[in-house]
């Protein structure tokens, strides 16, 4: 608390889900006698991570000061 009914916080957050490889397979065209012209692999990877900041100022109600609030049935 920087005063009497005030405070402020600072959050960091990261969060890593590791990585994955995808492949699509071998590409390739064959000509008339059975033979590969070319072959070509595809493939693409990712990560899985982010990076959150959170800042926040807060109010603190001085709640105690007064009466309490209580229910009549």
């Amino acid at each position: 608390m920087f005063h009497p009914n005030w405070s402020a916080k600072l959050e960091y957050l990261h969060h890593g889900f590791g990585g994955a490889t995808y492949g699509a397979g071998a590409l390739g065209a064959t000509n008339a006698a059975g033979v590969n012209n070319f072959r070509n692999a595809v493939t693409t990877s990712t990560h899985f991570s982010g990076h959150i900041v959170r800042v926040g100022l807060n109010y603190h109600f001085n709640w105690a000061a007064s009466a309490p609030v209580v229910a009549k049935y």
